[in-house]
């Protein structure tokens, strides 16, 4: 297993070079461009969901990412301390959207906010969150081809 924490603070501001890393890692670890684009689109949205909802928009808190490579799957967990996410939230996480909610267009073409959890649940093979002894974890995985993960770069 290959591991990388990276944390930022909960500025807005800070998201997009968190992202850019997040690519970056994924190509170095042998996934096409557009598997990382789509890992990368996720962990922008929980990161922005995190400081927006748990953190109220408030800077100085710290929103952390760990990326865990494993053979055929790869581990986002994105954890905060902030306020924990509504239980209907949760549900379009692991139940995807309402069957009264609209089509989801393609994720690309979406305005940023307000369809963060539905990319996560569309894009994303496994979602699962946790929130005790105050910190919540949202925790993504991906499935990749065991050829993906390259061997010869380390990410501890």
């Amino acid at each position: 297993m290959k591991q990388l924490d990276l944390a930022i603070e909960s500025d807005l501001a800070n998201v997009t070079l968190l992202a850019v890393a997040v690519n970056r890692v994924c190509l170095e670890l042998g996934l096409d461009s557009s598997q990382a684009g789509e890992i990368e689109l996720c962990t922008a949205e929980a990161v922005t969901n995190a400081i927006r909802h748990a953190y109220h928009g408030k800077a100085g808190h710290i929103v952390a990412v760990r990326l865990s490579a494993h053979r055929h799957h790869l581990h986002i967990e994105v954890s905060d301390s902030g306020s924990p996410m509504p239980l209907e939230h949760q549900q379009t996480l692991f139940h995807g959207p309402k069957a009264s909610d609209t089509e989801l267009p393609d994720p690309q073409t979406l305005p940023e906010g307000g369809r963060g959890l539905h990319i996560i649940y569309e894009l994303m093979d496994s979602v699962s969150y946790v929130s005790e002894e105050m910190r919540n974890r949202l925790i993504m995985g991906k499935r990749i081809a065991a050829t993906h993960v390259n061997t010869h770069h380390s990410l501890s």
